[in-house]
């Protein structure tokens, strides 16, 4: 155990759980509750705080236990979520957004379509607060037209896919750490199209089960400003580059850099602030290239 890792209960050190849900937080504690709440009894909860400069005051108003690692600096999502992994002493280890939340017994049927089909990467139904599905159908490796794309009535039962959705899924913990965890090179955004491509090599199936459901807000598990929009695009830009070099998928690097000036000056010309701060990311991560991303607490704060 770490000195920033805080200690588990007497019960929590001696019962071993059989799946270990883990959140990454970044200012997140206006939502994170609603996520934690939601998490079964008898499920070890594992919040790992990427130095949140508003602090980690949240994990004193939980419903439920928690342990929390906090981190010295922002390592980014996908290294967070190995610290997670690595602490953790579940069989199986589920990741969750800090803005989700689990539907009544979701985690038991995940565990039982595993133990039904294999290792494998399961994956919940995903849908938004309002009910509309949220499915993973395309990356940036491998775009599915929308003409192409499951319609709802064309699903009815589990199915495989391709995509891999990194708001909710589940896996065996011993299988996560196997395929080497998250690319930490990749500071923010397409850490789940690098892993689910991976996941592939290795003939490791990826399964959607419909029938077990997370609540999915959206882009809020921290709180939005037009700089903290910049900021995330420009990161996400940065990881689009770093892996689309890493599979040999060279970007077309002018093009891309005309579509988004060209849409940085559209949202000036309409006075759409969200969408230039967008564009201007976007155009801004593009510039920096696909070194290994750096990110809040590196080079700057989100």
């Amino acid at each position: 155990m770490t000195p920033n890792e805080t200690e588990a209960t007497d019960t929590e050190a001696t019962a071993a759980p059989l799946v270990s849900v883990i959140l990454v937080s970044y200012n997140s504690g206006a939502v994170i509750g609603r996520a934690i709440a939601s998490v079964p009894e008898g499920c070890e909860v594992i919040v790992v705080d990427n130095a949140s400069p508003r602090g980690t005051g949240f994990m004193d108003g939980l419903a439920r236990s928690a342990r929390l690692i906090a981190l010295p600096r922002n390592l980014g999502f996908g290294s967070a979520c190995n610290e997670g992994a690595r602490a953790a002493r579940g069989e199986y280890v589920f990741f969750l957004n800090p803005d989700a939340a689990l539907a009544p017994g979701a985690l038991d049927r995940l565990v039982a379509a595993e133990r039904a089909y294999g290792p494998a990467i399961l994956m919940p139904s995903i849908l938004s607060d309002t009910g509309r599905p949220m499915r993973k159908e395309g990356s940036i490796l491998e775009p599915v037209p929308r003409a192409a794309r499951l319609k709802a009535e064309e699903i009815a039962g589990d199915y495989c896919t391709r995509f891999v959705h990194g708001a909710a899924f589940l896996m065996k913990r011993a299988e996560f750490l196997a395929l080497g965890g998250f690319d930490e090179q990749i500071f923010l955004y397409h850490e789940d199209d690098d892993l689910a491509l991976r996941a592939l090599a290795r003939d490791l199936p990826i399964i959607v089960v419909p029938q077990a459901q997370v609540s999915h807000s959206g882009g809020k598990s921290s709180p939005p400003s037009w700089g903290a929009t910049f900021a995330i695009n420009r990161y996400k830009k940065r990881s689009e580059l770093y892996v689309r070099r890493k599979y040999g998928r060279q970007p077309q690097m002018a093009t891309d850099a005309l579509r988004l000036a060209g849409g940085c000056l559209l949202a000036l010309a309409t006075l759409d602030m969200h969408r230039f701060m967008i564009r201007a990311g976007k155009l801004a991560g593009l510039l920096d290239g696909p070194q290994a991303p750096t990110g809040p607490g590196r080079d700057r704060e989100l």
